[in-house]
């Protein structure tokens, strides 16, 4: 297979989940395939990336490869084997990773000759070289793969990524990836692992329990690069230590690189310590100025048997103290809620949407609990039986694929769409853009600011498209500069609560989401 010293031809594919979906806005992809990219440029492969939400992969490109790569989470494994297939029946080699086929290794090896298991940057590095040399692949840790009986081999787990290691991988360079340029927002991923062990996460069984990170000034050098006005933290929980994260909020305010940014965190990051757990004012304050515009908070649940249930170590009180505290501060809160735990009934969601309206939360998302492999979740409802599908598709937190212990699956589906409805309603939704749009009436009158009347009809046009990147340029094209930034900052709000709402209707008329909710039906029959 080797091409000699010019490298090989590598293309690697991130697909998209299967129709509209909460994360449907955020043109993010995924930071690994990037990263293996970068590490392989380096190494002198020719190498480009399609992450699906961005742009759709260019096929003949595709089958063009001597190797493509294709990352998927559980919900997106259907489409991933469907294009593995597709580059089989061509006789384009396949390796398959991310967090799914980590752990149904078997299956995937179905479908493509190599998978890669957990942390993949090195293993998929060592595996180009060895096919480069049409070396043994027995020596490669972390390596799944189709022996020449056909036989799946799976060579032994490789050791995780050291802290050392992990400070030495490069910056990912985002313009391999095609469509790059649609990215309004840009990832950056700072840390991996999370020392905590929720029941139905897998990221401490994907990445492990042992948290490394990167340093301060490596972190503040990739936002000079990327030069964005906003960007997303991907940690699973970006203050694993305050004191760390508290020196890298430091060092990008001392460096003027203070772009807005959204991370997600535990509620407990609003707390000095667990032992000392009164506010850390000090601590929101430097976020706030380090440009913290909204985190997103893991709530879970509204009660603490349900946290208790999930592992997840926390208390409702401290919810609601830190919620309260990021507010204070400034900083927006969307709340990231899961329904179906044991402890829920059906009354359950009705409580979960009336807590966060109380609170003020100012986004809402309220997931299926979904058993993915890897996951304590996954062993132990298999073991009981309650598994209603394994149709991965639906394994996307929309859909109901487990069977709860105190409702119907039917009252749980239902239950978790009426409530993202009632926190989404036209009239909340209007009445907040009304407040925003009144808030700034005087800037919006100003001779200097009649241009905006010529936007007006690609104002709506974008606005109803749910386009709100072309919503903040036609603000600018029509506005004064600084008039602009201050009408889009109020109107952001607004326009996610409008979009959620517009999603949640697609999610609902897909056909796909009708059959599932016929399936749950006949169950309760």
């Amino acid at each position: 297979m080797g091409n000699g010293p010019v490298g090989l031809r590598i293309r690697l594919v991130e697909p998209a989940p299967v129709g509209h979906n909460v994360y449907d806005l955020s043109r993010l992809p995924r930071l690994g395939l990037p990263l293996i990219a970068t590490m392989l440029a380096e190494a002198g492969h020719d190498v480009r990336v399609y992450c699906e939400v961005l742009a759709a992969p260019d096929l003949e490109d595709c089958l063009r490869a001597d190797l493509v790569g294709i990352s998927s989470t559980t919900s997106t494994a259907p489409a991933a084997y469907r294009l593995a297939d597709l580059c089989a029946r061509a006789g384009v080699p396949v390796v398959l990773g991310g967090p799914h086929v980590t752990f149904e290794a078997d299956e995937a090896l179905g479908h493509a000759p190599y998978v890669v298991r957990g942390e993949g940057e090195a293993t998929m590095l060592a595996l180009v070289a060895h096919l480069e040399t049409d070396a043994d692949l027995g020596g490669v840790p972390g390596l799944s793969y189709l022996g020449p009986d056909g036989e799946p081999r799976h060579n032994p787990a490789r050791r995780r990524c050291s802290q050392e290691g992990f400070e030495q991988l490069p910056i990912p360079r985002l313009e391999l990836i095609v469509g790059h340029e649609k990215m309004a927002t840009k990832p950056v991923m700072t840390q991996w692992g999370c020392p905590f062990n929720c029941e139905f996460c897998s990221v401490s069984a994907m990445f492990s329990r042992a948290v490394r990170h990167r340093r301060a000034d490596q972190v503040v050098a990739e936002l000079a690069g990327l030069d964005a006005r906003r960007v997303f933290f991907y940690d699973d929980n970006f203050v694993v230590n305050k004191a760390r994260t508290s020196t890298l909020l430091r060092a990008m305010i001392e460096s003027g690189v203070t772009p807005e940014f959204f991370a997600q965190l535990r509620a407990d990051a609003a707390l000095r310590s667990l032992a000392h757990p009164d506010i850390d004012d000090d601590f929101l304050a430097l976020m706030r100025r380090a440009g913290g515009t909204m985190v997103m908070i893991g709530i879970e649940a509204v009660s603490d048997a349900a946290l208790a249930e999930m592992g997840k170590r926390q208390s409702v009180a401290t919810i609601e103290r830190a919620i309260d505290a990021f507010h204070r501060h400034g900083i927006a809160v969307h709340g990231m809620f899961v329904a179906g735990f044991d402890a829920d009934t059906a009354e359950s969601t009705e409580a979960t949407v009336a807590f966060a309206r109380r609170l003020g939360i100012d986004t809402f998302q309220l997931m299926v609990e979904t058993p993915l492999p890897g996951t304590p979740l996954w062993s132990r409802v298999a073991a009981e039986g309650r598994l209603l599908s394994r149709d991965w598709s639906l394994f996307d937190g929309h859909h109901v694929v487990m069977r709860p212990a105190q409702m119907s699956p039917l009252e749980l589906q239902l239950g978790v769409l009426e409530a993202m409805r009632d926190f989404y309603s036209w009239p909340r939704i209007l009445s907040s853009g009304l407040v925003a749009a009144l808030r700034h009436l005087p800037d919006l009158v100003r001779g200097e600011s009649l241009a905006l009347v010529g936007q007006l009809p690609a104002l709506a046009r974008a606005a109803w498209s749910r386009r709100f990147e072309d919503v903040a340029l036609a603000l600018q094209r029509g506005l004064p500069r600084e008039t602009s930034e201050r009408v889009v900052r109020s109107l952001w709000l607004p326009a996610l609560r409008f979009y959620a709402r517009r999603q949640l209707s697609a999610l609902e008329a897909q056909e796909r989401a009708r059959g599932h909710l016929a399936f749950l039906e006949a169950l309760s029959a």
